[in-house]
């Protein structure tokens, strides 16, 4: 018996063949198949804490009709019950998902979402297989379509979440755009007011340092007026054509 280190208990009858495939670690989810033994390696629903190491969830036929499971005991029926709590992890970041209304809390239920999501859609890949290797297990069957079912959940919370994330980032650009042009018009009024103004204020700055009642009597004043009323016309249309 090789020493060799296998994610595989040593408790079980596996056959050589099969245990010198697998290492320590469970690697991607796959079905192995040999002289009538089948071994299931899947993973548990990932968790964000794992940082990308898979806790493995095992599965072992040893062709005459037993099962044994591990890290659970119980066998064939853990199979189903690894499905139904991937099920429940993508229930529930539905749930989150349609409470959502922020594309920061959006953009953390992807992130969630996108292992499990991809995880269960190799459960459901090997499960299949498995069903294709014990064609009379209605037992299989069942947890077949389950794992359907779950594959087809999940890919329908990712692609919602991912569209209402769009929606939200379009609908705030849209808003920015809008609060953008509002500002740009409100400053070519400003721009406006300025230039009509500007020539006055200017003629006001060279005859305000002499007292009113001599400005007033000044032979240039009323011309100089004139002449600042039309310049700041003439500017302020030069600047309304460029806009």
């Amino acid at each position: 018996m090789s020493s060799r280190k296998s994610v595989i208990p040593k408790s079980w009858s596996v056959s050589p063949v099969i245990r010198q495939r697998v290492g320590a670690s469970v690697g991607r989810q796959r079905l192995i198949e040999e002289d009538g033994e089948i071994l299931v390696l899947l993973h548990m629903v990932p968790k964000a804490e794992d940082k990308g190491e898979r806790e493995p969830a095992l599965f072992w036929h040893d062709g005459q009709g037993n099962w044994k499971s591990s890290p659970s005991s119980g066998g064939r029926s853990e199979l189903r019950t690894l499905v139904e709590s991937y099920q429940s992890r993508i229930n529930a970041l539905d749930a989150a998902m349609e409470e959502a209304d922020d594309p920061e809390v959006i953009h953390n239920v992807i992130d969630e979402a996108t292992p499990v999501v991809r995880a269960g859609r190799h459960v459901a890949q090997v499960v299949s297989e498995l069903r294709k290797a014990l064609r009379e297990d209605l037992d299989i069957l069942a947890t077949r379509d389950m794992a359907v079912q779950m594959e087809r959940s999940g890919d329908l919370v990712l692609q919602d979440a991912k569209s209402s994330l769009d929606f939200m980032v379009a609908k705030n650009t849209v808003v920015q755009a809008k609060e953008s042009h509002k500002a740009a018009k409100e400053a070519q009024k400003l721009n406006r007011l300025a230039a009509f103004f500007f020539p006055l204020m200017t003629i006001a700055a060279v005859f305000g340092m002499n007292p009113v009642r001599e400005v007033l009597s000044h032979a240039g004043i009323w011309a100089a007026l004139v002449v600042g009323l039309v310049l700041g016309a003439i500017v302020r249309g030069a600047l309304k054509r460029s806009e």
